[in-house]
């Protein structure tokens, strides 16, 4: 496989950061991950931190794991961004601020791809792809586990993503 030549916003998950191995496994030239104190900060102040982020950057993709599969969902939506989300948090629950992801957030035409590793040992992931996959691709693998155990998966869905539907 070759590098990718998207540009891609990664949103990193709860007490994660640019550091994570998810984000080290993307091969691509042009990768960016702006770290996020998501528990001190409520909910309005990271939405308008996102939106702010990815009218600067401009990203071609966004990839989100864990909590920043949540974000990358709602980012997807509101700026019309083809996006990849990893074991998703579907419906945090570490403030009261946050509402769960529903059927109004997904019901959309813009391309998204879930990876998930169904041996995630902190959130449902048969739940989450339940839910999801009425409204997205869904990319399920056996074991793993919530930090993924096989993110450079995340490459194929890139390079998928790129040959259908991110022009250049």
């Amino acid at each position: 496989m070759m590098s990718s030549h998207s540009k891609i916003l990664f949103l990193h998950g709860l007490d994660s950061s640019k550091e994570s191995t998810k984000f080290h496994a993307i091969d691509a030239e042009k990768k960016y991950c702006i770290e996020v104190d998501y528990r001190n900060l409520n909910f309005k102040t990271v939405e308008d931190f996102y939106h702010d982020t990815i009218d600067k950057i401009k990203p071609d993709l966004l990839i989100g794991h864990s909590l920043g599969g949540y974000w990358a969902l709602r980012m997807s939506q509101s700026h019309r961004i083809p996006t990849i989300i990893a074991n998703p948090s579907l419906s945090p629950d570490f403030r009261a601020d946050y509402p769960a992801i529903n059927e109004h957030d997904l019901e959309h035409d813009i391309p998204q791809i879930a990876y998930i590793e169904l041996g995630d040992e902190i959130l449902d992931m048969y739940a989450a792809t339940s839910l999801l996959e009425t409204y997205m691709q869904i990319d399920a693998v056996e074991g793993g586990h919530h930090r993924l155990a096989q993110p450079e998966n995340l490459n194929r869905l890139i390079e998928y993503m790129e040959q259908t539907f991110i022009s250049r």
